[in-house]
């Protein structure tokens, strides 16, 4: 069985044979330098996924199935196989989750995932929220990884800022220089309905809209540093290389907001 492991972003200092050296088995098949690895645990005892997962700094795990040609109708194919021997009868929900490595690949990863997920919910039920199963794939340059993995499995239970105190939270980013950077931040927004603030080049958040196939997003603004910072009450910095980013976040919003700010 190989899985691949992705790690938090504050982790991607640590080397996969780290992960071998806490679950004491196991070989890395592939290891490009970024935040994620390909595991092989043939070797290992049955409860080789469960210490992965328990690791803090390991952020997914999902269960190879296939390695595959790039061509959609093989994926769709593959992806109904790999549903099917998950969920039998509808007994059982999904999402579809895409990571396109390779930014030159002519569909995003969000509308890849709403194409493979309007086929697969001809078979199982679809559940965005919170799915027993995610269909997970890979877009590389040469081939589709198609993988699975479970509700536990692939996500941490974490500890999280309500939703109710979402609408309270504005985002800050200094410098996204990639069209792929700024539809990643835009799409947060969509989904989490925060406001953010993109300290950066509106060009290039025009290209990232009509990438995204979006008009505007009220909620997405292009600004100064001034701006950006004015009406803000409690500012926090947060660093991809911190370890106890979402505590403390997560501890100063439970302090702020308690005093009624």
């Amino acid at each position: 069985m190989r899985v691949l492991v992705t790690f938090e972003p504050y982790a991607r200092s640590i080397s996969p044979y780290d992960l071998l050296s806490k679950i004491n088995c196991g070989q890395v098949v592939e290891w490009g330098g970024r935040n994620k690895c390909v595991i092989d645990l043939s070797n290992c005892s049955s409860n080789a996924l469960t210490l992965l997962r328990d690791i803090n700094y390991v952020a997914h795990v999902s269960i190879i199935d296939q390695v595959i040609n790039r061509d959609l109708n093989t994926l769709f194919t593959a992806a109904r196989e790999v549903l099917s021997n998950l969920i039998s009868n509808r007994d059982g929900t999904f999402k579809v989750i895409v990571k396109r490595m390779d930014k030159k690949y002519p569909i995003t990863s969000v509308e890849l995932a709403k194409k493979l997920g309007e086929y697969l919910a001809q078979f199982a039920k679809a559940d965005l929220e919170n799915p027993d199963y995610i269909i997970y794939v890979e877009v590389r340059e040469d081939s589709f990884i198609v993988a699975h993995s479970t509700r536990d499995l692939f996500r941490k239970r974490r500890e999280a800022i309500p939703m109710d105190w979402v609408n309270k939270v504005v985002g800050i980013v200094e410098g996204p220089k990639e069209v792929y950077e700024a539809m990643d931040l835009i799409q947060l927004s969509h989904a989490l309905g925060i406001e953010i603030r993109l300290i950066t080049n509106q060009l290039l958040v025009d290209r990232a809209l009509r990438a995204l196939k979006l008009n505007s997003l009220p909620r997405v603004r292009v600004m100064n540093v001034e701006e950006a910072l004015s009406g803000v009450d409690i500012p926090i910095v947060l660093s991809m290389h911190a370890n106890y980013n979402e505590r403390k976040l997560i501890e100063v919003s439970r302090e702020a907001f308690s005093r009624g700010g």
